[in-house]
């Protein structure tokens, strides 16, 4: 089960996952993982939603605004947990899949049709600082749509940066993700020898 594919993880990816369990059974506010970029959050996400359908028996989407990284990060959780049923509803990849327990979804393709996905335990968004503060937008429409569904839904925030394009911090007190629950920096992977130093300034 979910413990053989934890595993295979990095050590931080692990603790990411971790501590966000921990915070998601701890407390009542939305959590944010903050990997640096190249830290490989693609596969903090995979394991989460891997864990919500095979552990939980629960059902999980995953919502981002950048289609490259939707098939990143439905590639991960195919490789983690191949035997995880899992959908995509994106325009940009003419796929509409709602029903599969793991969905990954383009936010401009689903946010006014959350319903269309039925019950979601855990809602993760990728490039987290993309939502804007207060968000009355896509994001905002959508998560009103899947509350209306499970009151009790969690969502958990991903990124490489705590702060939003246009200032301030994503994680506040009235915005959708309230705490950063696990952060690892850049210098951190350089030291650890995960990242190079070249690669790093590349910007992979």
């Amino acid at each position: 089960g979910g413990g053989r594919a934890l595993a295979e993880l990095r050590y931080y990816q692990r603790d990411a996952v971790l501590a966000t369990y921990r915070h998601l059974c701890e407390k009542k506010t939305n959590p944010c993982i903050e990997i640096t970029v190249g830290g490989g959050k693609s596969w903090v996400a995979a394991q989460i939603m891997s864990d919500t359908v095979k552990d939980w028996g629960g059902r999980v989407i995953l919502l981002c605004h950048v289609k490259e990284l939707l098939q990143q990060d439905l590639e991960k959780l195919n490789i983690l947990s191949p035997d995880v049923k899992t959908g995509m509803y994106s325009a940009g990849f003419g796929k509409y899949d709602t029903a599969a327990p793991a969905i990954v979804a383009g936010i401009q393709s689903v946010y006014s049709k959350a319903e269309m996905f039925g019950h979601r335990d855990i809602c993760i968004v990728d490039e987290a600082h993309m939502i804007q503060p207060n968000d009355e937008g896509m994001y905002g429409t959508f998560v009103e749509g899947l509350r209306k569904v499970n009151p009790n839904i969690r969502f958990i925030g991903m990124t490489a940066t705590p702060y939003r394009l246009k200032g301030g911090l994503i994680c506040q007190p009235q915005n959708l993700f309230n705490e950063i629950s696990y952060s690892i920096g850049l210098k951190e992977l350089i030291d650890k020898g995960f990242l190079s130093k070249l690669s790093a300034k590349s910007g992979r």
